[in-house]
């Protein structure tokens, strides 16, 4: 709306200068005689071309004021203006070392964590009894037990060559593993 307001002025303006300057200079013009060269109206003509398309006119009226931001501004130049405050770099002079505190504050931060850590009250609900081991635990304690009995008693471990064992200790580790295959084997189904 502003802007046709303005070149309509600018225009009017214009027109008056161009006028102003014609009726100023010495060249006359003689009105020219009217020639009907044209047979027809042209109006009319016209008239039916915007009929036939049906183009009709529109007025338009002035808008009213429409909230249609979805953000306040204000807050936004203000964001801007924090983050270039922030982007500048502000040379300030380093200051003097002064030894005023006179306790360890590290140490009081740490003891005041351990004292609040010891305000809060843990309550846990008791647990259901849940039966979700599918093995004999006890059976497999002794099992373990045994095993790492004959280990230690003939050192199955620390020994490279094995023909030096008793045949009788060898079986007996063979079955201990054969056991705990058939175990597993158990425990899975």
């Amino acid at each position: 709306m502003k802007t046709l307001k303005n070149i309509t002025a600018l225009l009017t303006i214009l027109s008056v200068i161009f006028t102003v300057n014609l009726n100023a200079s010495n060249i006359n013009f003689t009105d020219e005689a009217y020639i009907n060269d044209i047979p027809f109206n042209t109006e009319r003509i016209y008239d039916e071309i915007m009929l036939e398309r049906n183009v009709s006119t529109f007025e338009f009226e002035d808008e009213s004021y429409i909230n249609d931001i979805p953000f306040d501004t204000k807050c936004i130049s203000t964001d801007c203006r924090y983050n270039k405050a922030i982007a500048t770099d502000f040379s300030l002079e380093e200051e003097a070392y002064i030894n005023d505190i006179p306790f360890n504050t590290a140490c009081i931060a740490a003891n005041c964590l351990y004292l609040k850590a010891l305000e809060v009250d843990f309550s846990f609900d008791e647990e259901f009894y849940i039966d979700d081991i599918p093995f004999n635990t006890s059976q497999t304690k002794l099992q373990n037990a045994y095993n790492t009995a004959i280990q230690i008693v003939y050192n199955f471990n620390e020994e490279d060559y094995i023909d030096d064992i008793p045949v009788e200790i060898y079986t007996t580790l063979k079955r201990i593993e054969s056991m705990e295959l058939v175990l597993l084997k158990k425990a899975n189904r």
